[in-house]
């Protein structure tokens, strides 16, 4: 089999190149796609992203092609889900303040619905399964959740070449480094990466709801810069400081124990 039998350097190397592939397809995609500048939020709402449907593809032949079977395409431990009560409470409450400002039509909850599953199979698949397994064939688990958390943060970076706003790109990375945490403790604690796909799809169909909600209600040009303002540095650090603290603690244990996300099937 060929997790077993595979050079570390080996699967590093191509985790690495699947990794240059993805950013490729999914942001060189988009400029191809939807020329012109676009909001992240128009992006989501305007149709079915393919290019994140693509680069999820490729992930999965180069799955399929390497015979990678401990990627984490498997039921949850028993008893770990339990283990979401805050995050999913923290998704609960941007949904509610959502519904607040007014959701926006049937077929473009769908398209958010839709396209937020493409996003978090593709991401997850990307940094949690291929990136995170290769790389901890070289290090150990705290220094591999670190690299693997802050590369995802980083390729958040390159939104700003879709949406022309590199600064609140930076910031966007940012909170992606530290959602990214607690997306791997979810992964390693649970030991299922379909868990950290769902929550990463509804954590991020939440904050687009709440955005195309906040943008619908705000009217004034002063009324939507100070909100605006408000969104791109507060909002995000409130929402995402308690997740970041709770990944914390479900990792507390990591460095002395072998979560199930870290085993290797049998």
């Amino acid at each position: 089999m060929a997790t077993q039998t595979e050079r570390p350097g080996t699967r590093l190397g191509i985790a690495l190149m699947a990794l240059l592939a993805w950013v490729a397809i999914t942001f060189v995609g988009a400029k191809v796609l939807l020329p012109g500048e676009r909001t992240l939020d128009e992006i989501v709402t305007e149709g079915i992203a393919w290019q994140i449907v693509l680069a999820g593809a490729i992930l999965v032949g180069v799955i399929l092609w390497r015979r990678w079977r401990d990627i984490g395409f498997r039921a949850p431990e028993p008893g770990t889900l339990k283990l979401l009560w805050l995050p999913m409470l923290m998704v609960l409450l941007q949904f509610s303040w959502a519904l607040l400002f007014g959701l926006p039509a049937t077929t473009v909850i769908l398209l958010v619905l839709l396209n937020t599953f493409f996003v978090g199979f593709s991401e997850e698949t990307m940094f949690r399964g291929l990136l995170y397994r290769a790389v901890r064939g070289h290090v150990r688990i705290w220094p591999a959740i670190l690299l693997v958390s802050a590369a995802f943060g980083s390729v958040h970076v390159l939104n700003g070449f879709i949406t022309g706003e590199f600064a609140g790109a930076a910031m966007q990375a940012t909170m992606a480094a530290c959602s990214g945490l607690l997306l791997m403790a979810i992964f390693l604690r649970t030991g299922s990466l379909w868990v950290a796909i769902i929550y990463h799809a509804l954590w991020d169909a939440a904050t687009f709801l709440l955005s195309l909600g906040a943008s619908a209600h705000n009217t004034g040009a002063e009324t939507a810069a100070t909100t605006g303002g408000l969104a791109t540095f507060i909002l995000p650090l409130v929402m995402v400081l308690p997740n970041l603290l709770y990944a914390l603690w479900l990792l507390r244990h990591v460095h002395r124990e072998v979560p199930p996300g870290d085993q290797m099937p049998g």
